[in-house]
Order: structure tokens, then sequence, then C-alpha cells
């Protein structure tokens, strides 16, 4: 018999906070964890210095691709087998009495569960941290006015979330096998094509906040701004084509590379056709709430861009 819930788990070189991880979801013949290493240096060694890797119902993947946790994740998907998948990052872990809350809505007819968050200090979970405040801020609002799409289209990560497998099979649904912002676009596919969600004003999982890891200092490492940068401009042209958009995440990085990245900005400015139904759209959507000089100069550079001078 198949279990209930798989828990997919990527991981690389922090066996200590996997361990933390692991000891907070309990041991269970429904409860299927797949842990997948990412070619950790010393992987080989894990099994007998940890032997909370040999518990039950827990599958140890080692991979030598060192592909990325996008990569780890599709692995896992790969051995799941269970009616609900569920994923965790190595360095977090998930509220005590975890399968307690899950168990509640096993037989739910929905096919993405949404869940809240906490955030604390990896170093020290007894103090509280900002992080992914989004999570929280959306959920408040759904339960305001009931609005789907945020939850469905913004939401874009897979952790605090029950996700039905049989809707990842059928739409063929992956992660991207990148470095930064691996869990993006496939979370935007998981929102669009659930028929039915759900939301539970409840926290499940609670992230943490490693000073090394790699949200920290966002944007700022060797061609991490391209990396998510293409990967927004992927979801934005979703939506777009598909009807799926309200507003565009892209126009975040845009205004980063302004900054930080002429050329990659100059190398956009010319694809925003792509994800906007004008140049004079995009440009008003970038500049939006930008003061007076900021726009005067925007449009100026922009002219010059699209005349081919800059």
């Amino acid at each position: 018999m198949n279990p209930t819930f798989s828990i997919i788990i990527p991981h690389k070189e922090i066996p200590d906070l996997l361990m933390r991880c692991l000891r907070s979801i309990p041991v269970s013949e429904d409860i299927q964890v797949i842990v997948v290493d990412d070619n950790s240096a010393d992987a080989d060694t894990y099994l007998d210095k940890y032997p909370e890797l040999s518990r039950p119902y827990l599958e140890f993947i080692r991979t030598t691709k060192g592909g990325g946790a996008g990569y780890a994740r599709n692995v896992g998907l790969d051995h799941a087998k269970g009616k609900w998948l569920l994923f965790a990052d190595a360095d977090d872990f998930f509220v005590e009495g975890m399968s307690d809350i899950i168990y509640s809505y096993k037989d739910s007819e929905a096919d993405v569960i949404y869940f809240r968050i906490k955030a604390v200090l990896s170093d020290d979970i007894t103090v509280a941290d900002n992080r992914d405040p989004h999570v929280n801020r959306i959920i408040d609002q759904y339960l305001m006015d009931g609005d789907e799409w945020p939850l469905r289209a913004k939401m874009y990560g897979p952790v605090c979330k029950m996700i039905k497998r049989n809707m990842i099979v059928k739409y063929s649904i992956r992660f991207d096998e990148v470095m930064y912002g691996n869990d993006a676009y496939c979370s935007v596919l998981i929102g669009y094509h659930a028929k039915m969600i759900k939301v539970v004003d409840r926290v499940i999982y609670i992230v943490t906040r490693r000073p090394n890891s790699l949200i920290a200092n966002w944007c700022t490492k060797p061609g991490e701004l391209k990396q998510r940068a293409e990967v927004a401009f992927r979801i934005d042209k979703f939506k777009y084509q598909n009807g799926f958009c309200r507003d565009r995440w892209f126009v975040h990085f845009l205004l980063r590379m302004l900054r930080q990245d002429r050329e990659l900005f100059k190398y956009y400015f010319f694809k925003l056709d792509e994800i906007y139904p004008s140049k004079l759209a995009a440009l008003q959507d970038i500049s939006k709430s930008k003061p007076l000089r900021f726009k005067v100069k925007f449009y100026l550079y922009s002219l010059l861009l699209w005349a081919r001078i800059l």
C-alpha cells in the first residue's frame, strides 16, 4: 500500500541541520520521507554518522550530478509514492504536531492546501526573523477578501503546502534545474493548474535564516541576477500568455538591472513585448510610483535605447 504523504528534502552539506529537519517529521509507514543529497563531499559517510538516515520509511538518495535543489527535488518526485506531496528545505523544519495537521486534510478535495509559516534564526530558533513575510501576508489577504489569485500566482515556493501528486504527474510539472529560483516557475504552474485550493489558518512549517544560505545577500552573487531574472521573465510570460497576469514580478528585476547591470537591462528591454501589450505599457509599469525625476531620466534612457543610440 502506498503512503498517504511523501516529503521531499533536497540536501547539500548541512547534515546537522538536516537531522533537525528529520526529527520534526514523525516516523510513520504512512509518511514517506525522501532525502536527496546533491553530491555532498562526504555523503558516503552519512549513513554511518547519522543513524536518523536509516530510520524506517526514509529513502536516502545520493546523486553525483551536483545539479542544485531543483534537480534534487525532481529526483525526489521520481521516487514519491504518496497521495500528497510536501517539500522541506534541509535547514528548515516542521512544527510540533505536524502529522496531526496534515492528517486532518488527507481526504480534502483540494489540489493544493496552503498553510502559514513561522520564521526564525537557524542558529537560535527562539529568535524570530522576517524571512518570507509575503507568505502570511497573502494568506491574511485571502482570509479577508477570498481572492485566490495571489495564492495561486505569487507563492513562489513549494514549502508550507500540501500538493496532490496526481496533479503534478498529470501536468508533468517539474522544478527548474538551476542554482537560483528553481521552485518559482513550478509553483506558478501548480497554482495555475489546481482546480481547487484550500487555505488553512495554521502554521505548519518553520523557515530559518542562515547568513550563508542561497537567499543571503539576494541577487549579489555572480550570475544570480541574470538567472533569477530569467525565471521571473518566464513566469510573467506564462501568466501573460495564459490570461493569468495582474502584475509583473519581472519589474523588480528590471529596476535592479538599472542599478546593477545595464547590459542585462538592454537585453530584456527588447523582449518586453513578450510580457506587455506595448513598450509604452511596460515603461509606465516600470516607472509607476517613481518620482518625476526618475520618470524623466528613465523615459529618455529608454528612448535612446529604442533608437539604438546607446
